[in-house]
């Protein structure tokens, strides 16, 4: 299998599933179109990553997470002060994470989109400068990741934990697998 992405939290959930992964990442414009929902773009920006990339000969993965609070999305920060106003923003606030897996083998394409939902409890000014000096968040949308410090910052996640890391398992491997019987020539369970 080829993962279309430079994530190690997306490659190191795959390897825990148990696949053999290469990783070649592929470099495409991650900004949203003018009237486009979240869920659109992460739909969008998966297939984009999923056609990036030369691969035909093997199944190939890409995938694309964006955290959204009240219908805006989050992307990755631009500096240090835009994601400490995104932690504020999310603080004491509930948000979704919206991942869209995109899953190519030469022509055949199946794609999906897996929402979970984070409640953040109150997190106060102090807080979020120590998470920022101690934690990467420049790659991370919403500023945060959830199997670092922030963790901390959660009331409750309802739905995939996987999702919130940046990869959704079992879609993913669901949707694997369908790819997999359409290439020879089966139908999809």
């Amino acid at each position: 299998m080829v993962l279309a992405s430079a994530s190690p939290r997306r490659l190191q959930l795959l390897l825990a599933a148990g696949l053999a992964v290469e990783a070649l990442p592929v470099d495409t414009d991650e900004q949203a179109l003018a009237g486009e929902s979240v869920r659109q773009m992460v739909c969008r920006l998966a297939r984009e990553k999923a056609f990036a990339s030369p691969v035909q000969e093997r199944p190939l993965i890409a995938a694309d997470t964006m955290v959204c609070l009240h219908k805006q999305a989050l992307g990755k920060p631009v500096d240090l002060d835009d994601a400490r106003r995104m932690l504020h923003d999310l603080a004491d606030n509930t948000h979704h994470v919206l991942t869209g897996v995109c899953v190519r083998w030469g022509d055949l394409v199946l794609q999906d989109v897996v929402q979970t939902e984070v409640h953040f409890r109150p997190i106060n000014d102090d807080e979020i400068n120590v998470y920022l000096a101690h934690n990467d968040v420049m790659d991370k949308a919403g500023a945060y990741a959830l199997q670092g410090g922030a963790a901390t910052f959660v009331d409750r996640v309802d739905g995939t934990l996987d999702n919130v890391i940046g990869l959704p398992v079992t879609t993913t491997l669901q949707l694997l697998d369908d790819i997999i019987q359409q290439h020879q020539g089966k139908k999809p369970s």
